[in-house]
């Protein structure tokens, strides 16, 4: 999965590689400004969070806007010996304010941040990519579960068992494996059955053993 956003002086992008997450930021002229690739063991959790640096003065540039058009419509009148050129010109930069205004707020002032374990990334939270961020970053977080599955969950009772366990927790705490695969694989591992403890005449038994 591939994912490009362009901006008005860097292009990001992103995409799921086999064997972990490829990020490269470069300049519109195609001079590279970051590249790394993140390896899935590192990528989990997966968080999504988007913020807002947009400046609190929405009223002004409409404001502004408003003025310039009504003394543009009543432009006859010399008001305060302003010409209708100069009027014109104050409208114009009324348009550019308006203008400049929505751009930032595209591509400047929402941000969509997706963190992993590792790093954070920042892109612009525009509405015409939000669908296409989310999804990228739930394939992401699917295609990281799946790699450690496929290249971790698999057990072996004639290995020694306490780094197996360990890594069993890891992919527990991490979401990759359920509680329920987490309690099998472990019953096949040590061929004991992960219970709550058994006490019996005030002691402590060991869990029964399963062939």
């Amino acid at each position: 999965m591939f994912f490009e956003q362009r901006q008005l002086t860097r292009v990001t992008q992103l995409a799921l590689r086999p064997h972990g997450l490829y990020v490269c930021e470069r300049t519109r002229r195609g001079t590279k400004l970051l590249e790394f690739e993140m390896p899935y063991e590192e990528v989990l959790p997966v968080r999504v969070e988007r913020t807002t640096s947009t400046p609190q003065l929405k009223w002004v540039p409409l404001t502004f806007l408003w003025l310039a058009s009504y003394a543009l419509q009543h432009s006859g009148k010399h008001v305060a010996g302003i010409t209708n050129t100069e009027w014109a010109v104050a409208f114009g930069v009324g348009l550019l304010l308006v203008a400049v205004y929505l751009y930032g707020q595209n591509n400047w002032w929402r941000h969509f941040n997706l963190g992993t374990s590792r790093a954070s990334i920042q892109l612009a939270d525009r509405s015409s990519q939000r669908n296409e961020l989310n999804n990228f970053a739930e394939a992401l977080e699917q295609r990281s579960k799946a790699y450690l599955k496929e290249h971790y969950a698999a057990v072996n009772p004639l290995g020694i068992i306490e780094p197996q366990l360990q890594r069993l927790h890891w992919l527990r705490h991490l979401d990759v494996v359920s509680e329920a695969e987490a309690r099998a694989l472990a019953t096949r591992l040590t061929g004991q059955v992960p219970t709550a403890p058994l006490i019996s005449m005030g002691q402590t038994l060991e869990p029964p053993y399963v062939n």
